[in-house]
C-alpha cells in the first residue's frame, strides 16, 4: 500500500519522518511532498536536509495535485499540515468521492491556540490524531455540540516525542536552556522585556551556563514568522545593560540534541516543554506576559509549571503534576504502533465520500454557499474574504502609479 505523507513547514516535516517508519512496518510504502501554502518561503534547503528527506521529498500544489487524480493512487495520506492547508486538502478531495485516499490528520505540536477553529478544520478527516486526552474530551465536546461524529478522534501523543531524548550523565549540571518562540510574545516592547530579562538571568546566575535557542538561524523558516528575533534583542539587551554575559551563548543545535544535556528547560510556550517533561528534566513555563489567550499560557494551567522570571532559582525541580501531565502530555509512543496498524486494515476499506461528512463545526453549508457566490472558492479557503482591507489588482496599483494618482486600496 502506498502512503503520502504530507507536509507544510518544518515541524510538520519532522512530525511526518517520525512516524513513516510505523506505516512502512506495516508493510506500506511511504512517499512525502511538501504542500505550497504560501507565497514567501515555508522551509529552507537546510530543514529538509537536516530530516534526511532531501532525496524523497517533492514539492506540490494540493488542488492541481486533487485535481489531476494523482492523489487518487495513494491508499491513505498522512496529513501533517496546518489549518489552511488541510482546509483546501478537504475541499479539493470531494470531487474523487469514495476513490479518495484514507485520510489522517495529525498535528505536529501541541495545540496552544484556537484549538476549536483547528478541530473544526480536519472534522472530515478518517482519523484524527489528537495529542492528548484534553484535546480528545474537547474535539467531542465540539462535534457533540453540532451534532457531528467524533468516532474519528484518536488519542495519539504529542509527535515530537517520538524522537528519545538521550539524556547525558552530565546533564543534571548541563545548561539552563532557553526555547525562543516566533510569536510567543508577539509584540517589539514584550520581546525586548524577554531579551533584557534573560540577560539579567545569566547575570544573577554568574557560575551557571545558560543557552537560548532561537526559533530559527540562518536561512530557516518557519509557519509563524516573528517580526523581532530574539538575537539582535538580546545583543541590543546586553549592550544596554553593560556588555555580554560570558555564560549565555546563542546556539542553532536541534531540540533533542540540546535537551540530552539540559540541567533545565525555559520557554514562555512551547511544544519543547512536552519534550522536556516526557525526559523528566526540570522545566519552566515563563508566566511574566500573564494569561493572554493568544500565548497559550492556558494549556498549562495546573501544571505547576508556570514562574515568572523573578521567582526563578536554579536548580529547582520543575516537575509538573502528576494528574495535568497524565491529560496533557500524551505519549506516542504507546499508540502509535496500534494507530498504524489499525490505519493500514481502514485503507482496505470502501471509502465515504467527503462531499457526505458534514462540517458543521467549520460552517453550515448556507453560510459556505453564500461566500464561495460572493468570494470564490479560493479566497474562502484561504480565508482573505475576512481580510478588512480591498486588495486592488496589480494592474490598477500599476496605473494608479502611472498616473501619479493613490491606489484604490
Amino acid at each position: 500500500m502506498r502512503v503520502l505523507a504530507l507536509a507544510s513547514y518544518d515541524s510538520f516535516l519532522n512530525t511526518a519522518r517520525l512516524i513513516a517508519p510505523y506505516f512502512e512496518r506495516e508493510g506500506c510504502e511511504v512517499e512525502f511532498a511538501l504542500v505550497r501554502a504560501r507565497r514567501q518561503k515555508q522551509i529552507s534547503d537546510g530543514q529538509v536536509q537536516r530530516n534526511g528527506l532531501e532525496s524523497r521529498v517533492r514539492w506540490i500544489d494540493i488542488e492541481s495535485f486533487c485535481g489531476s487524480g494523482e492523489i487518487a493512487a495513494y491508499d491513505t495520506v498522512l496529513s501533517c499540515l496546518e489549518g489552511l492547508s488541510t482546509r483546501r486538502l478537504m475541499h479539493h478531495l470531494i470531487p474523487c468521492g469514495s476513490k479518495r485516499p484514507l485520510v489522517i490528520s495529525a498535528y505536529p505540536g501541541l495545540v496552544l491556540r484556537y484549538a476549536y477553529d483547528g478541530f473544526s478544520m480536519r472534522t472530515g478527516s478518517d482519523l484524527l490524531w489528537l495529542n492528548c486526552e484534553a484535546d480528545a474530551e474537547a474535539y467531542r465536546a465540539m462535534c457533540s455540540a453540532f451534532g457531528i461524529d467524533s468516532s474519528n478522534a484518536r488519542v495519539f501523543g504529542v509527535g515530537a516525542l517520538l524522537e528519545p531524548v538521550n539524556r547525558q550523565p552530565i546533564a543534571e549540571t548541563g545548561p539552563v536552556v532557553f526555547f525562543e518562540q516566533a510569536v510567543i510574545p508577539r509584540n517589539q516592547a514584550e520581546r525586548e522585556f524577554l531579551a533584557e530579562q534573560l540577560i539579567l538571568l545569566a547575570k544573577r546566575f554568574p557560575r551557571t551556563d545558560f543557552l537560548v535557542k532561537p526559533r530559527t538561524t540562518g536561512k530557516d523558516a518557519t509557519l509563524h514568522r516573528s517580526g523581532h528575533p530574539v538575537e539582535p534583542l538580546l545583543r541590543a539587551a546586553a549592550k544596554r545593560q553593560g556588555g555580554w554575559p560570558g555564560n549565555l551563548s546563542l546556539t542553532s543545535e536541534k531540540a533533542s540534541t540540546l535537551l540530552a544535556e539540559a540541567s533545565h528547560c525555559l520557554t514562555v510556550c512551547s511544544t519543547v516543554a512536552a519534550e522536556a517533561i516526557h525526559a523528566d528534566i526540570p522545566t519552566a513555563i515563563i508566566g511574566d506576559f500573564g494569561a493572554y489567550d493568544d500565548y497559550g499560557l492556558h494549556y498549562f494551567y495546573g501544571s505547576g509549571l508556570i514562574r515568572t522570571f523573578a521567582e526563578l532559582e536554579f536548580p529547582f525541580q520543575g516537575k509538573p503534576s502528576a494528574g495535568w501531565r497524565s491529560r496533557y502530555v500524551g505519549d506516542p509512543n504507546l499508540t502509535v504502533k496500534a494507530l498504524a496498524a489499525e490505519a493500514a486494515r481502514m485503507a482496505r476499506l470502501e471509502r465515504q465520500s467527503l462531499a457526505e461528512r458534514p462540517l458543521l463545526a467549520e460552517m453550515s453549508p448556507k453560510l459556505r454557499e453564500h461566500l464561495v457566490q460572493r468570494n470564490g472558492a479560493t479566497n474562502v479557503l484561504n480565508r482573505t474574504y475576512q481580510s478588512t482591507r480591498k486588495h486592488s489588482s496589480p494592474w490598477s496599483a500599476a496605473i494608479a502609479k502611472l498616473l501619479r494618482l493613490p491606489a484604490k486600496r
